[in-house]
C-alpha cells in the first residue's frame, strides 16, 4: 500500500470545471488508466461535506472486477492510496481527503449504467462491463450515501519538469509556474522554470519570470495577484474573475495556498488560475511557455548542474529541449557514464563512480563537476 503525507491549507477548494446543469459523463474523464476495448468510471465519494469530496477515474480493460479497477488506478495515481483487506474496501485516501474504515464510517460500493443509475452492490466483487460506472461512497448507513456529482481527476505526469521549455533564474532548487488563464478554450494555461536556491516567495518567482519573459506579466503590488497577461492572454483582476492561488507536488494533488506570499517547494508546482470562485477552479494541464526567440539563441550553450559536490544523483538542467547525447569523463579521458537527456532536465546515477573531478559533457557544452 503506498502512503501519502501531505501537508494542506485549511482553505483548500478544488474544482475541476464549472458547475454544470447535467450529471457528470464519461466524456468528462480526464485521467484513464489501464488498456483494452471497454471502458468504466470510477467515482469516489468522501461525503466530507467541502466542494472537492467526490472525483471520478476512467479504467480501460477487457473485463474485471471493482476491485480490479480500484487496485490499478491506484497503483497508477501517486496521489490515491486504498486499502483492501480480504476483498473488504477498508480505508481510501486522496490528496486532502481520508475515508478510514470505523472512523467513524465504512465505505459503501455501487455500480449502474452511469452516475444517476447507481444502486447499492455486493461490494469490490461486482463484475464491470463496457460503460459501467463503480462507486465507492464514505458513509454512516443511515442512510447509506449515493456517490455524488465528482470532478475529474487530473493525471499528475501530464506535464513535468522534463516539459518545461523556458528555465528561468540560477540555483539548486526548482519550481514549475502553471499560469491558466481559464477562457473556457482548454489551451490558455502555460508552465515555466524556476530555479533558485534557499527560502523564496511566489511574488518573488512572478516578478523573476515577469522581468525574463516580454511576454509574461504580472502585477504584485500590495502582495495580491493582480492583472495578469501573457501573450493574446490576460486575466484583470476583478474584470471579471480574481486570481486564485494553489500549491501541488504533481498535477493531481492541487491545493489552494494562501497567496503569493507562500513559499516555494523544491521540486513543486506553484498555480495561477483565473477564476469567479464559483467553484475555484484548479489550474489545468499546461503546455510550455515558449522561450523568447533572442534569449533561446543566447542561452543555447546554457547548462545548470547540482548539487556540487556530488554523492548519490547529479541533476542537470539545460536550456536546450529535445534529445541531447550527455556523456561524463574522469580526467584521464575515459568515458564513465554515455546518455541522452529526452527533456530540459535529468538525473544521474553516480553513486557507483569513484570520488573525484569530472566534466560533464551535454550536446556541445562542458563543465567541470565534482563527485564526492
Amino acid at each position: 500500500m503506498k502512503t501519502l503525507v501531505r501537508t494542506v491549507s485549511a482553505f483548500a477548494l478544488l474544482a475541476a470545471a464549472p458547475m454544470q446543469a447535467q450529471t457528470f459523463t464519461m466524456d468528462q474523464v480526464q485521467y484513464w488508466v489501464g488498456a483494452g476495448a471497454d471502458s468504466s468510471v470510477l467515482v469516489i465519494d468522501f461525503q466530507d461535506g467541502t466542494d472537492d469530496a467526490s472525483y471520478a477515474w476512467g479504467w480501460l480493460h477487457d473485463g474485471g472486477t471493482g476491485e480490479d479497477m480500484v487496485n490499478a488506478i491506484a497503483a497508477a495515481d501517486p496521489n490515491l492510496t486504498v486499502e483492501v483487506t480480504s476483498g473488504f474496501l477498508n480505508s481510501i485516501t486522496y490528496g486532502s481527503h481520508a475515508g478510514l474504515g470505523g472512523s467513524p464510517n465504512y465505505w459503501s460500493t455501487w455500480d449502474g449504467p452511469d452516475l444517476a443509475g447507481m444502486v447499492s452492490n455486493m461490494g469490490l466483487s461486482t463484475e464491470l462491463g463496457n460503460g459501467q460506472w463503480f462507486g465507492c461512497s464514505y458513509t454512516d448507513f443511515n442512510p447509506a450515501l449515493q456517490p455524488t456529482e465528482p470532478l475529474a481527476a487530473f493525471n499528475p505526469f501530464a506535464f513535468t519538469a522534463d516539459d518545461v521549455d523556458y528555465w528561468i533564474g540560477s540555483g539548486t532548487d526548482t519550481t514549475i509556474l502553471v499560469v491558466d488563464f481559464q477562457d473556457g478554450s482548454g489551451a490558455s494555461s502555460f508552465a515555466w522554470g524556476y530555479l533558485y536556491s534557499g527560502t523564496v516567495t511566489a511574488k518573488t518567482m512572478l516578478g523573476d519570470i515577469a522581468a525574463a519573459d516580454p511576454a509574461f506579466s504580472a502585477d504584485t503590488a500590495g502582495g495580491f495577484l493582480g492583472d495578469v497577461t501573457y501573450g493574446a492572454f490576460a486575466g484583470m483582476s476583478g474584470n471579471p474573475n480574481y486570481w486564485s492561488t494553489w500549491s501541488a507536488t504533481n498535477l493531481g494533488d492541487w491545493a489552494m495556498n494562501l497567496g503569493i506570499g507562500t513559499e516555494l517547494t523544491n521540486g513543486g508546482i506553484f498555480g495561477c488560475s483565473y477564476t469567479d470562485f464559483n467553484p475555484a477552479l484548479r489550474p489545468g494541464t499546461p503546455v510550455a511557455a515558449s522561450m523568447p526567440a533572442g534569449i533561446a539563441e543566447a542561452n543555447a550553450a546554457w547548462m545548470n548542474v547540482w548539487p556540487q559536490p556530488a554523492t548519490d544523483v547529479l541533476n542537470v538542467t539545460t536550456a536546450v529541449r529535445g534529445q541531447q547525447p550527455v556523456v561524463l569523463y574522469n580526467l584521464t579521458g575515459s568515458r564513465v557514464f554515455q546518455g541522452r537527456m529526452n527533456g530540459m532536465a535529468t538525473g544521474i546515477d553516480i553513486r557507483a563512480l569513484a570520488p573525484g573531478m569530472y566534466v560533464l559533457q551535454v550536446g556541445s557544452t562542458k563543465r567541470a563537476v565534482v563527485i564526492q
